[in-house]
């Protein structure tokens, strides 16, 4: 053991810490302890949360950050009647185990973040505080703080600036089962990538995040048909113009019962945020330095500010920015976005009224950023004949674009485009992942999207019941979006898809899909398992034996499914494998918590009302 490793356990005497090794340069160290000045009470202690606690190590010790960064696990715990976020006796990880990280551990684990909504006052308790943690853990989502004033002066030396919230789940259900703190430089850490191997991080030991798109007011007249259409419309503009990226983002006014990420207030927060709606990733390199699939990500995860980051959402103002990092539009490392520019427009569709959504396009820079901007609009305006901007004018007329230009000393000015209705005559569309030159773009009158009405009689609709959404639309070659708005023209209340016939012949089925998700065609990991008691049916033959058991959702991975099935068959650990059925009847092998929760998914999807699995013996020891 070095002396430094020495050095930083001694600051946790008399307390015992285990620890692991960095597997890589850029790993972290990983510490925990059982008794680290815990307050072990008993529900720390039940099975589910220790489970949780070996999950966050192992996620911990994956994640990939580049130097200057601490990170600790908050977890809820009952103390004197009043629920709070503690982070005594739960992992943590440091870069370097300096005695700068020490010392800020001992500080944190001295404090708690108040979560009980039934007492807003700290007890008497300065240790008891609001916000961090605890807002991210009521909120469930993702937040990003400077430091808070009670820390310690010495961070502030080390440029350890931002303070990173990431609230975690099941990918089953939707409770908060803790919190991941990430302290780091910012200057150093680029936050897209940060989460975006957080995420990784954790799916791979069966958790997840909370993602934005869970607060979508689909309660708002049009918008979930607004956005089926939204989505094939990016899919044809990037395709088409050979775009990075595309997506929208629709405004969301925060009412919750805790302060947001952006305040740190006792008291409760009310603010105009905006959230993802639907985006489209195409064009990523290869190289490092253009990949802007962590900023995609990263929109998925976390709101923005409005006046910080969309001014086109509150000011209905087009802008062009001809150099991303050279400006304050996303507050991570400028050499990232040298190379890239953006479009940000803000339209208006006449299915939801006046409901604003902010179109946010990225694309490798053209000299002739003219001609690129009026052909990406007018292939807009072909997908999306019922949008308008949000000042009131039609996609296509002429147009004032605020331009931002390279340096941050230049001054901000404007140009028109679309001043003829029409645009330059353009070569083909480039191949996949050659640079685009000036003329490398097709004429947006050769773009065709399904928009020409169709007519679909109710009984014709009706012979496609049984089937799922997307195979219907299939058949009757329309788009998804399409079908969908026909049958809330025909006021058919529910699809009556494959599942739904399963689920009403057995009211008692273990596992409740989602009809939207079926539709879809794709099961998200934020939705809805209602379970049994939260308990999972699992049924394993193995020759002619058959069993069935239950296990608690909490419980279900691969190393306690193994166990339990080699226990009632008596069947020794290395001498066999296991296989589960998937929706496509397919037996697919199951080696890992990753693949149990595909196992999991895959039988919501085919409506099973029990996760069914093969044993089969393994020809040598495993």
């Amino acid at each position: 053991m070095s002396s430094e490793l020495s050095e930083f356990l001694q600051f946790f005497s008399p307390n015992s810490l285990h620890h692991w090794e960095p597997k890589s340069r850029r790993n972290p160290w990983v510490f925990w302890s059982e008794s680290e000045g815990c307050e072990n009470n008993s529900s720390s202690a039940d099975l589910s949360t220790l489970l949780i606690h070996d999950k966050i190590r192992y996620a911990l010790s994956n994640i990939r950050l580049s130097w200057g960064y601490f990170a600790q696990f908050w977890a809820p715990v009952k103390l004197g009647g009043r629920w709070v976020l503690s982070t005594s006796g739960q992992p943590f990880a440091v870069d370097h185990p300096r005695h700068e990280f020490a010392e800020y551990r001992l500080y944190s684990v001295r404090y708690k973040f108040n979560i009980d909504l039934d007492k807003h006052d700290n007890g008497n308790d300065p240790m008891i505080i609001r916000g961090g943690a605890g807002t991210a853990f009521l909120n469930c989502l993702t937040n990003v703080n400077k430091l808070p004033d009670f820390l310690p002066v010495w961070w502030d030396e080390e440029k350890l600036n931002t303070r990173v919230m990431v609230p975690i789940c099941f990918p089953s259900q939707g409770n908060c089962l803790g919190v991941l703190e990430f302290t780091l430089d910012e200057s150093k850490n680029w936050l897209g990538v940060v989460l975006l191997d957080t995420v990784k991080a954790l799916k791979k030991v069966g958790l997840d995040v909370f993602y934005v798109q869970d607060l979508i007011p689909y309660a708002i007249s049009g918008l979930e048909v607004t956005k089926d259409e939204i989505e094939e419309a990016l899919k044809v503009v990037c395709e088409t113009h050979n775009l990075a990226l595309a997506q929208v983002w629709i405004p969301y006014e925060d009412t919750n019962n805790a302060p947001f990420p952006y305040s740190l207030e006792d008291s409760k927060t009310k603010r105009l945020l905006a959230i993802k709606l639907t985006g489209y990733l195409y064009a990523v390199t290869e190289d490092e330095c253009n990949d802007l699939e962590p900023y995609f990500r990263f929109g998925d995860i976390t709101p923005r500010a409005i006046e910080h980051h969309l001014l086109t959402l509150q000011d209905y103002k087009a802008r062009y920015i001809s150099k991303l990092g050279h400006v304050k539009f996303i507050d991570w490392d400028d050499d990232f976005f040298s190379s890239t520019s953006a479009l940000a427009i803000c339209l208006r569709s006449n299915d939801s009224g006046d409901f604003n959504y902010a179109f946010e396009f990225m694309w490798t820079q053209h000299s002739n950023y003219v001609i690129h901007l009026e052909a990406l609009l007018l292939t807009l305006k072909r997908c999306l004949p019922g949008f308008k901007f949000a000042s009131g004018a039609e996609l296509g007329d002429e147009l004032d674009v605020i331009v931002v230009k390279s340096s941050t000393n230049d001054e901000t000015q404007k140009l028109k485009i679309c001043q003829e209705k029409s645009s330059s005559p353009m070569s083909k569309v480039p191949e996949r992942g050659k640079k685009p030159t000036d003329g490398d773009f097709i004429a947006p009158s050769k773009v065709t999207c399904k928009t020409t009405p169709k007519v679909l009689p109710r009984e014709v609709i009706e012979k496609q019941f049984g089937k799922t959404m997307k195979d219907a639309a299939k058949d009757l070659n329309v788009s998804l979006s399409t079908l969908k708005r026909k049958v809330k023209e025909l006021k058919i209340p529910e699809w009556p898809g494959p599942n739904v016939v399963k689920r009403n012949r057995n009211d008692s089925s273990i596992i409740q899909v989602n009809t939207n998700e079926e539709e879809s065609g794709a099961i998200e990991d934020t939705s809805t398992v209602n379970l049994n008691k939260n308990e999972l049916t699992i049924k394993a033959q193995y020759e002619d034996d058959m069993i069935k058991f239950n296990l608690p959702i909490s419980q279900v991975t691969f190393v306690n499914i193994k166990k339990e099935i080699g226990k009632k068959l008596e069947l020794s650990d290395k001498t066999y494998k296991l296989k589960y059925l998937d929706e496509d009847g397919d037996w697919i092998t199951l080696k890992s918590d990753e693949e149990m929760a595909d196992c999991i998914k895959s039988s919501r999807k085919s409506g099973r009302i029990v996760v069914r699995m093969r044993v089969v013996p393994s020809p040598q020891p495993i």
